[in-house]
């Protein structure tokens, strides 16, 4: 499994690791919190309806906000780890500049059962120290409850959300700043080396709707992700369920390369 260690405390850590991660250290996670800022978004409409389509696919981990475990934690528990998104900026209808900040605590995820918990980070934004500070304390929560802390970081400048020296700026801080899971996106250009020189997994974000999504995660696989985080490319698309094994089978090494 990814490396975790130093110290009893870190037990809990470990074993939370093991819930996201399989034994080949690769985790096909699926990002389920897009309501919390877009509202009401197509085929997430019905919370348990997805959440069974994207098990019965064979997902590792599920990212959800607390209202949306709740509605659902029956359909995945035993069967896929839970990271629980403790941060957001603004809702769709906002004029809000995007800073994140706290919308639940790391106590509340370890009450819901939560293996991990998401923090998101635009790098470059001019709140970006907030954010870090943001991250610090989650940082102290997560060690004393044994929490998982994925850190989202995420180019600010959109135009450029591609660009390699802006996606190893936003890995290379998130494993300095105490990140145990880095989450960015996948850059054609020197992307082996950014992860590679990381040493806590980096699992690609998303991706553009129309990039041809089972050819960008093999790209990512092969140049050294550990796994995938992935929103509308599986839960819009025609057959959930079946997108999911199609991602894992890549991801896990048996499906396209």
């Amino acid at each position: 499994m990814p490396n975790v260690t130093g110290g009893l405390f870190m037990i809990g850590k470990a074993i939370r690791m093991q819930r996201i991660f399989r034994d080949d250290h690769k985790s096909v996670i699926s990002a389920l919190d897009f309501g919390a800022f877009a509202g009401t978004v197509r085929r997430i409409e019905k919370p348990r309806a997805i959440v069974q389509q994207i098990i019965k696919g064979g997902a590792d981990a599920l990212i959800m906000t607390p209202g949306f475990a709740r509605a659902t934690y029956d359909l995945f528990a035993g069967k896929a780890g839970l990271i629980m998104r403790v941060t957001g900026g603004c809702s769709k209808a906002s004029k809000s500049d995007g800073l994140h900040t706290l919308t639940a605590s790391v106590g509340e995820a370890n009450m819901l059962g939560a293996d991990a918990v998401c923090n998101m980070i635009f790098v470059g934004h001019e709140r970006e120290p907030r954010m870090f500070e943001i991250m610090q304390q989650l940082r102290e929560e997560c060690l004393r409850y044994g929490l998982v802390l994925v850190a989202e970081l995420l180019p600010a400048d959109f135009d450029n959300s591609y660009d390699p020296d802006l996606i190893d700026l936003c890995v290379r801080l998130g494993y300095e700043h105490g990140a145990d899971v880095i989450k960015t996106y996948y850059t054609p250009k020197n992307y082996h080396e950014i992860v590679t020189n990381c040493p806590v997994p980096v699992v690609m974000a998303g991706g553009p709707k129309d990039c041809g999504i089972y050819d960008y995660i093999g790209k990512a696989m092969h140049e050294g992700a550990s796994g995938v985080a992935i929103g509308r490319n599986i839960f819009q698309s025609d057959d959930p369920a079946r997108t999911v094994a199609d991602i894992v089978n890549i991801v896990h090494g048996e499906g396209r390369s």
